[in-house]
């Protein structure tokens, strides 16, 4: 087997000097060097001015930045594609997350979060992204598209290799990492949406298939992407969020103070952990001219890193960046993104990491990471697992005793 050739994203990520710990080398680029190459046709942006510039361009800077042949056909993937692709796919899309379909979730939410933390917390060391991070996100969207909760795994598996090879997926033409993934993939979805074409159920994806719009009915490409879509990106942000609040509460054991002294500060704690720790280190673009970003010039057809993590840690844009803020106000974080491109569950992801929050920090005393803590920072999701041990609040193991 010939070996394919590593993204420049991971070689970027993963580079010794990076050391595990991307934010002194960030705010060291943002001071003296803001923009750099990577690799050939390749740059990464560190500040937050430059980064907001990006998201909010998409006629300079392109999403569609898969190496492929111009006519080669290719299924809209709405976060690797501009308008009118993108408008018409995120048109679907933001039918699964309206307040009202977002506040239908709130009890299964609050009732999955109390029982996952309670059996969590009863084995004292638990592996917080088994127990926790995963299965609650994962939980929500597979109700929406109406899949059966024993399928998890198979969806953990699916997601983790879709979002660690998408660099090297988009770079190289020639890669075949996913290419079992996709057919696993598209052959579950296209039973299960064959099925829910003839019995309809109480779900997102089966009020999707019925959907009447000026087209039609959508077609099973469509409704395929929906279904990758809201499978991969709708839970990673969240699990990440989730993942990223532990490790938090294991560096800062005063936020986890505070927050159990006003359980108020919840919603601004989440955004706060968006901005320290956002759960997508960066996001990519292409640009479509000579375009100049902090004094170089950027050829047309380049690829950028609009590093996101780097952003949320710019002085100019946040008093004391390296201090965890619990009440920080304003709070501009780019967690989400911006711009056309913005994280369509982002409202879904907030209200589950606030749940799970507001359940869990009155219940511990003190979090403290064993293992798996120096992974993940950079990786999309968080790591695979994090050995977590619990001090338990005396009042609270009182109350339920």
């Amino acid at each position: 087997m010939v070996a394919q050739p590593e993204s420049p994203i991971r070689s970027f990520f993963d580079s010794p000097v990076m050391g595990g710990n991307p934010f002194p080398i960030f705010k060291m680029m943002r001071e003296t060097q803001p923009v750099v190459q990577i690799s050939p046709g390749f740059w990464a942006i560190a500040r937050y001015e430059d980064v907001i510039r990006i998201l909010r361009d998409p006629e300079t800077f392109s999403s569609q930045v898969a190496e492929r042949p111009a006519d080669e056909p290719r299924p809209p993937t709405i976060l690797f594609d501009d308008p009118p692709v993108h408008t018409r796919m995120r048109g679907l899309l933001q039918k699964a997350f309206t307040p009202r379909m977002i506040e239908l979730q709130r009890e299964a939410i609050t009732a999955n979060a109390t029982r996952m933390i309670d059996h969590m917390l009863a084995q004292g060391t638990a592996d917080y992204v088994e127990e926790l991070a995963y299965p609650l996100p994962v939980g929500v969207i597979a109700n929406m598209l109406g899949v059966a909760d024993g399928d998890l795994a198979t969806f953990k598996r699916w997601s983790d290799a879709i979002i660690e090879n998408v660099g090297t997926t988009l770079f190289n033409p020639e890669d075949t990492s996913l290419e079992q993934i996709n057919i696993e993939f598209d052959a579950y979805f296209r039973e299960h949406i064959e099925r829910l074409r003839q019995h309809p159920e109480d779900n997102l994806l089966s009020a999707l298939i019925h959907a009447e719009t000026e087209d039609g009915h959508l077609s099973m490409e469509d409704l395929l992407v929906v279904s990758r879509v809201l499978l991969v990106a709708g839970n990673e942000t969240t699990t990440g969020l989730i993942v990223n609040s532990a490790r938090i509460f294991s560096e800062m054991p005063h936020v986890l103070d505070q927050l159990k002294a006003n359980l108020g500060l919840v919603p601004s704690f989440i955004e706060e952990a968006l901005r320290y720790y956002p759960p997508f280190p960066a996001t990519i673009r292409k640009t479509t001219r000579d375009v100049e970003v902090s004094g170089t010039v950027l050829p047309k057809g380049d690829r950028l890193l609009a590093l996101l993590g780097s952003a949320n840690r710019d002085e100019t844009a946040f008093p004391s960046p390296e201090d965890f803020i619990i009440d920080r106000t304003p709070n501009k974080h780019l967690g989400f993104g911006m711009g056309i491109h913005v994280c369509l569950g982002a409202p879904l992801a907030r209200l589950e990491g606030q749940i799970a929050m507001q359940i869990l920090a009155p219940r511990i005393k003190r979090l403290e990471i064993l293992e798996g803590g120096s992974d993940g920072v950079l990786r999309p999701g968080g790591p695979k697992a994090l050995k977590v041990r619990f001090e338990l609040d005396p009042s609270f193991a009182a109350v339920t005793a």
